[in-house]
């Protein structure tokens, strides 16, 4: 059990990082962020388990587990700030 909360973490991280590099290389010129998100997101979480586990039933909850995961991040880390335009008087 602790392997799969391992694999599903450590994958939900690789899969943001590639959704990122995708959205900031030529291919997010084409399309934008969310269709990268939807299009993208389930297969590269197959993906990712496949490589550490291969194919067995216990991918039926991890991948969807793994694409929670790592749209959740990806949206926490997309978070817009406010920046002060004005240096502080002293």
């Amino acid at each position: 059990m602790t392997d799969l909360l391992l694999a599903v973490l450590l994958s939900g991280l690789a899969v943001t990082y590639l959704l990122e590099l995708l959205d900031l290389t030529l291919l997010g010129a084409w399309i934008g962020k969310s269709n990268i998100n939807i299009f993208f997101a389930l297969p590269l979480s197959f993906g990712a388990l496949y490589v550490l586990h291969g194919i067995d039933l216990n991918l039926v909850v991890t991948v969807p587990a793994t694409t929670f995961v790592s749209l959740a991040l990806a949206k926490y880390l997309n978070k817009p700030t406010v920046v002060q335009s004005r240096l502080p008087r002293l």
